[in-house]
């Protein structure tokens, strides 16, 4: 089962996210919408999305000014934004903000499709990678104490020989080597 990954699209052109919503539609995509740059902000702290699509020029807020406060909010998001009026200064600028593309309306559906299924990969394999990361965690933990080196693993496998049958042992070694650990685990 794909894990969900949140899209937020944010244009003041309703034709444009009914557009956007029904062409990205798939399985393990939810897709938020709003005319509104300002509800827009709203959803995307709520809902923390991997990917946002901005229209460049809208009322009340640029594209370019919400682009400036998601990077502020989360750097790791996702942003692509959409422009009628593409120029290359606001293309680099863009970018230079933070923004990983930039494209020009109309926008082809299998141009749109293909980069949100880019992002789509890398917000999956970002996902994955974190929950290896959180079972690696979770399988190199013993007793409050956290490795994953032979050495560690050796040390952890005679903690759990020699703890039911001594009462008492005599832990040496360097100061700061966590010998307090190793007795709290031996206890």
């Amino acid at each position: 089962m794909l894990p969900i990954v949140k899209l937020v699209a944010v244009d003041d052109t309703p034709q444009a996210l009914e557009l956007v919503s029904e062409a990205l539609q798939q399985d393990g995509l939810a897709i938020f919408t709003s005319s509104d740059p300002e509800e827009g902000l709203e959803i995307i702290f709520r809902e923390h999305p991997q990917i946002v699509l901005l229209d460049l020029l809208m009322p009340k807020m640029s594209g370019m000014e919400m682009l400036e406060q998601i990077v502020q909010f989360d750097p790791a998001i996702d942003v692509i934004l959409m422009t009628a009026h593409y120029t290359t200064e606001t293309a680099v600028e863009a970018i230079q903000k933070g923004a990983c593309d930039y494209l020009n309306k109309p926008i082809s559906i299998s141009t749109l499709r293909s980069r949100v299924d880019r992002l789509l990969g890398e917000a999956r394999r970002r996902h994955r990678a974190l929950q290896l990361d959180t079972e690696l965690v979770e399988t190199c933990r013993f007793e409050n104490m956290i490795g994953r080196s032979p050495l560690m693993w050796d040390l952890f496998a005679r903690i759990r020989r020699v703890a039911p049958h001594y009462r008492s042992a005599l832990i040496t070694g360097p100061t700061g080597t966590g010998k307090d650990l190793v007795a709290r685990a031996a206890a």
